[in-house]
């Protein structure tokens, strides 16, 4: 099969076009695309359109791009250009070229009178046209940007500041203008890093029509962990080689950008007070819980939990922010809660308390870690407030940051009532999918139940940990938990995180990255461009993976059972159980769709690598499970693990194809050491 896979891709290579250089006035500078990668309080629409008819009489005219099978239109940069702008330019002449196998032409402004006038223009970033034709950016937010047809020429300019156009704090409206421009307008789809994950429709003439628009980002963060970093320090050989983990990253990047990740303001929070007893319990152990008459950790170096509740407490919270800092601006009060349940139990908090819902038992697993605990939602809820109010005085904007976790998950009661200066991140720390149907309306009521407060949510989930790198699809039960998100009160997103395992969970990870930009379009039209990337193949694959999405929503009853016989976490260590949740007799079925798959593209040689593509991470899962069947069950019991030829296998392939991005190998290594040594 390997061997069969490097053929068709040598095969694509030869018939397949190679995108095209940028050219600045005839140099090449086109090297590659691929090479490093806020957070605000403001909700806009995603794409907000002027709304006097003066600024709509600025549009004028349509916009030839392509034409005769070639790049018509000249991209235009300012003399002094920012990083992000310049980054932009590469991006547009990259899949411009792309598009129609020929050269685009980016060419400062300062030189403009040297070019012929009379090809249209495609003017990037703060230009003297976008000035003089009164394009004014200072009406965006950060992040936001205007498109503009003037004439024969189209203007894209947008609230850009220097540092690197990859890194999410760096507010790139221009380059978010022409992704704007290429998904919307030309049809481009990001499916995967790389460029076989770019989808680019080639076009013989693309003319744009008339446009005034202001496109802002809905969310004011759209955020998923990077991931790449997860990796196994003992075991390096299962992961990538140095090379190709730079490599990876970088092209992850690069696609994360393109689906216009990003924070409109740099927000730092997490767990406020992993050091705060060794910092402040001698002098006040009154801040920290007390458990079975004692205050602090309840053994040597242990967890703890604050008492919430306590009002010196929220001002030492407040003193530490800084806020006098940041008088007049945004800011932060971090008041999220150590990475355990709460377990304070003294008076002042237990008053605070509300009654546990009725129904909240029926949805607590009894092995969970949170089983045996009161719930402690309305203390910490009211404590946040608290908070907020101290610092309010002085600083009206201040916003604190708490996190709904483990046994203050559940939605407050009906009496409590925040502000939007209170924002919480939604963190269920259970509640995988797949659910079951009163499962999934239980937790939408959790969240519904939050934003009834008057706070604003943001999805902080570590659901995407879950699947190792088998064909584990939840795509659609996602999207409906994210659509209800958004139709109440959703402003963003910090999804814990990406691992990267784009060739059995491409769609659920497609939909993710997607909504987020995209938070009102259905889930299957979303799903529909990633399949009908796959040309004539695309009802063979979405057969494929509703073949997996059904087989993991089966598994929702055995799951639970299946990872406590071998003492495994969805998360941290999903190799240990992977052979016994996804056994030999669940692949062969597969095959069959990406078989037809395979007939179906034959005649089209970037489908045809696509399905191979798939083929290849299916073959990697399997290798995966065979692993898993040898090694899990030793290593289960805590002996050494004898030399493995399933293992050996695994590494071997992982090596011939690490820059495939058929998966994150370094993910796959950071779960295998925690499963198998």
């Amino acid at each position: 099969m390997a061997g069969l896979a490097s053929d068709r891709r040598r095969q694509v290579r030869k018939n397949f076009r190679s995108p095209v250089p940028v050219r600045w006035l005839g140099r090449t500078v086109m090297k590659s695309l691929f090479s490093r990668r806020q957070f605000g309080l403001l909700t806009a629409s995603v794409m907000i359109p002027f709304a006097t008819g003066s600024r709509k009489a600025r549009a004028s005219g349509a916009v030839t791009i392509i034409a005769d099978d070639a790049v018509a239109a000249t991209i235009v940069v300012p003399k002094e250009r920012l990083p992000s702008v310049s980054y932009a330019a590469k991006e547009l002449a990259w899949h411009l070229g792309k598009a129609t196998s020929s050269s685009a032409v980016v060419i400062g402004e300062d030189v403009l009178h040297a070019h012929d006038a009379s090809r249209p223009m495609i003017y990037l970033g703060r230009t003297r046209f976008a000035i003089d034709h009164r394009v004014d950016t200072d009406a965006c937010p950060p992040e936001g940007c205007i498109i503009r047809t003037i004439g024969k020429d189209l203007c894209i300019a947008g609230v850009d500041h220097g540092g690197d156009p990859l890194d999410e704090d760096t507010s790139a409206g221009t380059l978010f203008g022409v992704y704007e421009l290429l998904e919307t307008y030309l049809g481009v789809r990001w499916l995967w890093p790389g460029e076989l994950g770019t989808f680019v429709p080639s076009k013989g003439r693309w003319v744009i029509d008339p446009i005034d628009r202001i496109c802002v980002p809905k969310l004011m963060m759209r955020h998923v962990r990077f991931g790449a970093k997860m990796k196994s320090e003992t075991h390096p050989e299962l992961g990538f080689s140095a090379s190709a983990e730079k490599a990876y990253s970088r092209a992850q990047a690069v696609y994360m950008r393109r689906h216009r990740l990003g924070r409109r303001y740099r927000l730092n929070y997490g767990h406020a007070f992993t050091d705060w007893w060794k910092k402040y319990g001698k002098a006040h152990p009154e801040w920290f819980q007390l458990v079975d008459g004692r205050r602090g950790p309840t053994k040597r170096g242990g967890r703890y939990s604050m008492c919430i509740s306590n009002p010196v407490l929220h001002r030492k919270i407040v003193e530490r922010a800084d806020l006098r800092r940041y008088a007049g601006a945004l800011s932060v009060v971090n008041a999220v809660e150590n990475d355990i349940p709460g377990l304070c139990q003294c008076n002042v908090c237990r008053a605070l308390d509300g009654p546990e819902p009725a129904d909240y038992r029926n949805f607590v697993s009894p092995g969970s870690k949170i089983a045996d605990l009161p719930v402690v939602t309305d203390r910490y809820a009211r404590s946040w407030l608290a908070i907020q109010r101290v610092a309010a005085r002085e600083n009206p904007k201040a916003t604190v940051i708490g996190y709904a976790y483990f046994n203050y998950f559940a939605a407050p009661s009906p009496s409590v009532k925040l502000n939007e200066n209170v924002l919480v991140g939604f963190c269920p720390s259970s509640w995988f999918y797949p659910r079951t149907s009163a499962e999934q309306a239980w937790m939408k009521q959790q969240w519904n139940g939050w934003a009834a407060t008057g706070a604003r949510i943001f999805m902080r989930t570590n659901y995407f940990l879950d699947g190792y790198c088998m064909p584990f699809v939840f795509a659609h039960q996602f999207a409906d938990d994210f659509r209800n998100a958004a139709l109440n009160g959703l402003v963003g997103t910090d999804f814990d995180s990406l691992t990267g395992q784009w060739a059995t969970q491409g769609p659920t990870l497609y939909l993710m990255m997607c909504l987020q930009t995209r938070p009102s379009t259905p889930a299957d039209v979303i799903l529909d461009e990633y399949y009908s990337c796959f040309g004539a193949a695309a009802d063979h694959i979405r057969a494929y993976f509703s073949y997996w999405e059904t087989y993991t929503a089966r598994y929702r009853d055995s799951i639970d059972a299946l990872f406590e016989e071998r003492r495994a976490s969805r998360w941290g260590s999903f190799a240990k159980a992977a052979d016994l949740v996804f056994p030999e007799t669940c692949f062969a079925p597969a095959e069959h769709f990406l078989d037809s798959a395979e007939q179906a593209a034959a005649d089209d040689a970037e489908a045809s690598e696509r399905v191979s593509f798939l083929r290849l991470g299916l073959e990697h899962a399997r290798l995966c499970v065979q692993a898993a069947r040898a090694l899990a069950p030793v290593g289960a019991i805590g002996i050494s693990i004898p030399d493995s030829d399933a293992l050996k296998k695994l590494i071997a392939f992982r090596r011939s194809h690490e820059t495939t991005w058929i998966s994150n190998f370094n993910h796959c290594a950071w779960v295998e050491e925690q499963s198998w040594f």
